[in-house]
């Protein structure tokens, strides 16, 4: 029999809802024993662009259970077997070499973070998974900042962050800056990111369209990047795979330069993961590519899921 004081406050509908929030069953935590032993295929690629003189873009995906990993300078691709995968673009800003050591720097410490975290079993549940993902995150800016204050060479260095990590049948993103995340599913990539930029807070403010943004002079000043600030707020999303799903994560060298069905339309012509990569750097190119363009794509299938 509850205690007359509890009795008490759960009478108040506001606690009630409370009650019912901490004790409710952790989102998705409860399915994934249910979810399928998937597979995930993944490919990278890195070009300079037409105009920069160095690339300052970085990649990485990897397994986390072995330590395995491939980098933009690496080649080729991965298959993984329904363990925790990793993917992350990182679009260094600060001129120079720091950008590239920045982008370097935030693949190398998110990466070692998550491997970490999942050799101590944290990597099961949403809640866990995403303080993990926040963790990683606010570790590479730390390690960046560290570095950048420790070194007048790298004063003011920065780069963006976009990962996403893949556990059975759900994929977590976690975001700063604006290289973007796509899922396309059935001809159709949907932004699973949303650009952490001044013309994206111009668009939710009402004050520019869509349409406008994409050609404004100002697209390209982003309100956050790892490394100049002690502190980072990334941005979060997840959803629930399905067989068949791409994953495609890029730099804005791509998406500055083509659109969503554009992707698309090239996801299906180029059904191979490395020549879908080409495919979409080859078009990059050919729209004038002024900037650094990186993108990692991924499939995930599910064995009899055809």
């Amino acid at each position: 029999m509850a205690p007359p004081y509890f009795e008490y406050l759960t009478a108040h509908p506001s606690v009630r809802r409370a009650h019912r929030l901490v004790n409710r069953i952790e989102p998705f935590t409860a399915e994934f024993p249910a979810l399928p032993a998937g597979i995930i295929e993944i490919a990278g690629k890195s070009d300079v662009g037409l105009i920069r003189e160095r690339n300052e873009d970085s990649f990485l995906f990897g397994n986390l259970a072995t330590g395995e990993t491939v980098r933009e300078n690496d080649g080729g691709s991965m298959r993984i077997d329904a363990v925790p995968a990793l993917m992350m673009v990182a679009d260094g800003v600060g001129g120079a070499v720091s950008g590239e050591v920045a982008s370097d720097l935030a693949a190398e410490v998110a990466f070692r973070h998550l491997r970490e975290r999942r050799e101590r079993g944290a990597l099961k549940g949403a809640v866990i998974i995403a303080d993990s993902l926040k963790h990683a995150v606010v570790e590479a800016n730390a390690s960046i900042h560290a570095k950048a204050k420790a070194d007048p060479l790298h004063r003011g260095m920065g780069t963006t962050a976009t990962l996403a990590l893949v556990v059975q049948g759900m994929i977590y993103f976690a975001q700063v800056g604006d290289s973007r995340a796509y899922i396309i599913r059935d001809a159709v990539a949907r932004q699973m990111t949303k650009d952490q930029s001044l013309v994206q807070r111009m668009v939710d403010a009402g004050k520019l369209t869509p349409e406008q943004a994409e050609k404004s002079e100002h697209r390209n000043i982003i309100l956050q990047a790892l490394g100049p600030e002690e502190s980072i707020v990334p941005e979060f999303t997840r959803e629930r795979l399905q067989h068949g799903d791409v994953i495609l994560l890029c730099s804005d060298g791509l998406s500055n330069q083509m659109t969503s069905s554009e992707i698309a339309a090239l996801s299906v012509v180029h059904q191979d993961l490395e020549s879908l990569c080409d495919g979409l750097i080859d078009l990059a190119i050919k729209t004038g590519a002024p900037d650094n363009v990186t993108v990692v794509a991924g499939r995930y299938s599910i064995p009899g899921g055809d």
